[in-house]
């Protein structure tokens, strides 16, 4: 009986010997790299408010808006992209990353492209999961280049 106990005493050691040597284990939670990525939030401008345009390079410009109030639950980030003579344009790339500034991190969408609809608006739901401010960081492509980033924020 003795003999038993001591080798499950030594088995158990070893084991979390061996579990302590794993990468991660025995070490202070690190925060996920896309959230350390995005801290920096100061260097991507505020948008401006709602229906206001908010240009992009070479004259072009966007307005948003919500599609009602947001509240928990699910709410529809609307998005209209123009060219410098007002004429609608659908040919760029749009993303959206939806977060709690206070909670970086712990309710990040990740990146979401924006859907286009018959009308040529660039559609994105946003999960609202609790009161609090949030912030959606928009990120413009045109073709594989970055045209422009930046960032809407609000409160629920």
């Amino acid at each position: 009986m003795l003999k038993r106990a001591l080798l499950i005493i030594l088995g158990t050691g070893l084991l979390l010997t061996g579990l302590a040597s794993l990468p991660g284990l025995g070490r202070e939670y690190a925060r996920p790299q896309h959230a350390m990525a995005s801290d920096k939030q100061e260097e991507i401008p505020v948008l401006k408010p709602a229906g206001k345009k908010n240009e992009l390079p070479d004259g072009r410009y966007f307005t948003w808006e919500f599609a009602q109030a947001p509240k928990m639950g699910t709410v529809i980030l609307r998005l209209e992209i123009f060219d410098r003579n007002g004429e609608k344009i659908t040919n760029l790339k749009v993303e959206g990353r939806s977060d709690m500034p206070s909670m970086r991190g712990h309710h990040d969408s990740g990146e979401v492209a924006f859907k286009l609809n018959n009308q040529g608006v660039y559609l994105l739901p946003v999960n609202i999961v609790m009161p609090g401010d949030w912030e959606v960081i928009l990120t413009f492509r045109e073709g594989d280049n970055l045209l422009y980033r930046g960032r809407i924020l609000f409160k629920v």
